[in-house]
């Protein structure tokens, strides 16, 4: 078995699936004018290649927007 990030539920995921899901998500959130930091790009990268999960993808992107709250609060 390959050393990946995926767990059971996505266990038979190949890096085309999760590319060809991902490119589908980022379009729709395009159309609606949501424009994905460089971060979010390179977490994407980090799924796509099995190295973390898509639970993963999204406490990535929680921590990075309460840090940005809580920089702008103290401010």
């Amino acid at each position: 078995m390959p050393d990946t990030a995926t767990t059971p539920h996505d266990a038979d995921d190949t890096a085309a699936k999760r590319r060809a899901s991902l490119d589908q998500a980022l379009a729709s959130t395009r159309l609606e004018g949501h424009v994905p930091t460089p971060e979010f790009l390179a977490d994407c990268e980090d799924y796509i290649a099995g190295r973390i999960t898509d639970d993963e993808i999204l406490a990535r992107e929680v921590e990075r927007v309460l840090g940005t709250k809580r920089a702008t609060d103290a401010a």
